[in-house]
């Protein structure tokens, strides 16, 4: 079961001058109060199973009638809307009170089509919705091979896999005014977007718990993550304080923090963020306050204004919730030597505290934290220097299994 929730729905008020969600299946209203949230004037919606009715506080902002999807569909309040406002219709309204726990997925009180009435809604709105955008969930349903986050449909759930080629058909029918546009969040979604409304800008958050990464152990030393463990584990204040509750690591690629999760055991999620994901700097697309911890190591460098980037880590992190950052130390990783000849897309060094410094790009860590003393209690902050070997012939000591050649700090978020 997915939600709109998933989508950035502001844009489609302030740049698409949608007002109106249309909705058939309200279950508990997470996707009509992410809707009315975002801006929208009105969302209407129905929900057939009574119990889930019953709850539900009517407003002026919010219809919901005590209907199945089709009937709601063709009600004049639909109708009204599609003829005379700009829509985003959100078809989700599969196993009436199941996915609640409120009723089993194989219930027969309902007709199939009622059950499960994708098909049939898409049917429905052929020619009635020709400037609206259209969002359906749960495609899993159908589409037997189509991988997802959720996974599989469990077996004891009802499918359509047999009517996969009917449901392909449903959404053939829009091709002359919408595009077609999948997406493997949650249980899959499958977007029609009206060509009339331009180039397909429907963004998607990163919520906690996405699996954006296959965590894939690495021989070697794939990064200084790999290397900080032994350290890390004889210090509770990882496993106990820090690293607790669903995370991200921006930045983690081969060597994230989630690859290490079963040293970590308070650790619930880790959801990595690289380039797939978006511009690290700006995490445009992370809500505020969505992770319980931010977790990142040799990324900061990378970043355009290392300053701007951690008011973003901040901004994604929940109140109480820790950030552990690691960046390289200028004297032990670039050695003296800018630009850097182990990593070309430095853009920046780094020393814990220096009255001057030979790089010509580098950042005091305790001026750049002092800037965001009204926000954050700096919980630790260290050189990491105790195997790096000073009198070694210069080289890139990271590449060893012994050296993080870092500073390391760890804020909490007031």
């Amino acid at each position: 079961m997915g939600s709109l929730a998933r989508f950035d729905l502001a844009p489609l008020v302030s740049r698409h001058r949608v007002t109106h969600l249309i909705e058939t299946g309200y279950g508990r209203g997470g996707s009509c109060r992410a809707a009315l949230n975002a801006g929208f004037k009105r969302a209407l919606s129905c929900e057939i199973y009574e119990p889930l009715f019953a709850r539900v506080e009517q407003s002026e902002q919010l219809y919901v009638a005590h209907a199945d999807s089709i009937a709601f569909l063709d009600s004049s309040a639909v109708s009204t809307a599609l003829a005379e406002s700009r829509t985003l219709i959100f078809l989700d309204a599969h196993y009436p009170g199941a996915d609640h726990g409120d009723q089993s997925y194989l219930s027969k009180d309902h007709a199939p089509d009622t059950r499960l009435p994708l098909i049939a809604e898409l049917e429905n709105l052929q020619g009635k919705a020709d400037d609206a955008l259209i969002v359906i969930d749960d495609v899993r349903i159908y589409l037997r091979d189509f991988e997802v986050a959720f996974g599989p449909i469990p077996d004891w759930v009802e499918n359509g896999f047999e009517k996969e080629a009917q449901f392909r058909a449903s959404l053939a029918l829009f091709d002359a005014t919408h595009t077609l546009h999948w997406h493997a969040e949650d249980s899959g979604y499958a977007v029609l977007w009206p060509r009339a409304w331009g180039a397909y800008d429907l963004k998607k958050w990163v919520v906690p718990g996405d699996v954006t990464h296959v965590a894939t152990v690495t021989l070697g030393v794939p990064g200084t993550t790999c290397i900080s463990l032994n350290r890390r584990v004889q210090d509770a204040r990882f496993s106990n304080r820090w690293l607790v509750g669903k995370g991200i690591d921006i930045g983690g690629g081969k060597d994230s923090i989630a690859l290490y999760r079963s040293m970590f055991p308070r650790i619930e999620s880790v959801t990595v963020y690289e380039w797939a994901q978006g511009d690290a700097q700006y995490l445009e697309n992370v809500q505020d306050g969505s992770f319980d911890f931010v977790y990142s190591a040799h990324c900061l460098e990378h970043m355009v204004d290392p300053r701007i980037a951690l008011r973003h880590w901040l901004r994604v992190l929940k109140p109480g919730g820790h950030m552990i950052v690691t960046v390289p130390d200028e004297d032990m990783y670039e050695q003296g030597v800018w630009p850097s000849t182990f990593n070309y897309d430095h853009k920046h060094t780094f020393a814990m505290f220096k009255r001057a410094s030979w790089s010509p790009v580098s950042i005091n860590v305790l001026d750049m934290l002092r800037e965001f003393g009204q926000d954050v209690d700096i919980v630790k902050i260290e050189r990491l220097d105790h195997t790096f070997l000073h009198n070694a012939p210069r080289f890139d000591q990271t590449r060893t299994a012994f050296a993080e050649c870092g500073i390391e700090f760890v804020l909490k978020k007031l």
